[in-house]
């Protein structure tokens, strides 16, 4: 089905698969992201300039990746950062709450790009919201599908497809956040949610995605956190200890190191401000 159809009807019927949304908007505006001509495509920046450098030029194309670390540390700037540096360039990127509402995790966005209104009017920007409802909110973000919970995995399964099949006919590439996968965890258990992601990071790679997903530590078993790494490409893993905050990166082609590296952040953005060593790894 075509994208301004799937729209239309979306606006129409105001739901996505019975669930009622408050709010719909897939992809409004054509403008396709042409492939390079010759050799590979660049990876993808996250808008970190020394996390881009270790990670060999940023996170690769068609990868899913984790992003674990206690609250207040900076994940979600890391995230919002990923999405800021896409839509700066015409990438579009879907963003997926279970555990912030689309107003709150906006204004993470419009401090590191304020033309973020205008974005979201050229269809750079949607979002899937899980969490509004949950705590009494109806959501009038007209970008925004507006969901009830995590409880039906199947229907927040193919409210998003019907995002990244449009974006894959018009698009080159897109880029996916989620926030987070802690309340689908704690919800359904770890085989149900092994089985999600799995399906999530399939289906990413198969529509030119780029995915990050949030994974709070310290609430769920180390056996669940190291299952759910199978299923992804790698993960940033944040710590805080008492002289700084630490970053380190496990899986991914051509990281460039392994180690802990001090790292910073603010409502600005996130980046690394440590040294790490060199030790080139494919």
């Amino acid at each position: 089905m075509h994208y301004r159809r799937l729209t239309s009807e979306l606006l129409r019927s105001n739901t996505v698969d019975g669930a009622p949304t408050g709010g719909a908007s897939i992809v409004n505006k054509k403008m396709a992201i042409k492939k390079p001509s010759g050799g590979k495509p660049s990876k993808a920046r996250s808008g970190g300039k020394r996390i881009d450098e270790m990670l060999g030029g940023g996170l690769p194309f068609r990868s899913c990746t984790l992003v674990q670390g206690p609250a207040f540390i900076g994940k979600d700037i890391l995230l919002s950062q990923f999405v800021a540096e896409g839509i700066k360039y015409g990438i579009p990127a879907l963003v997926i709450l279970t555990q912030s509402t689309t107003s709150k995790f906006r204004k993470l966005i419009v401090e590191m790009d304020h033309k973020l209104e205008d974005r979201e009017r050229s269809g750079l920007v949607s979002y899937v919201d899980c969490h509004a409802k949950t705590v009494g909110l109806m959501g009038k973000n007209p970008f925004a599908l507006y969901l009830n919970g995590v409880a039906d995995l199947e229907g927040l399964s193919r409210a998003i497809d019907k995002f990244q099949s449009a974006y894959k006919e018009n698009y080159f590439y897109h880029r996916m956040i989620f926030d987070s996968l802690s309340p689908i965890l704690r919800t359904h258990g770890i085989n149900r949610t092994l089985s999600f992601l799995s399906n999530m990071a399939a289906k990413t790679k198969a529509f030119n995605g780029i995915a990050m997903f949030d994974l709070a530590s310290g609430i769920h078993k180390q056996e669940e956190i190291n299952a759910l790494e199978h299923v992804v490409d790698g993960s940033f893993v944040l710590k805080e200890e008492k002289n700084g905050l630490f970053m380190m990166v496990k899986g991914l082609q051509d990281v460039k190191g392994r180690d802990w590296v001090r790292y910073s952040f603010d409502e600005k953005g996130i980046d690394i401000t440590g040294s790490y060593s060199y030790s080139y790894i494919r």
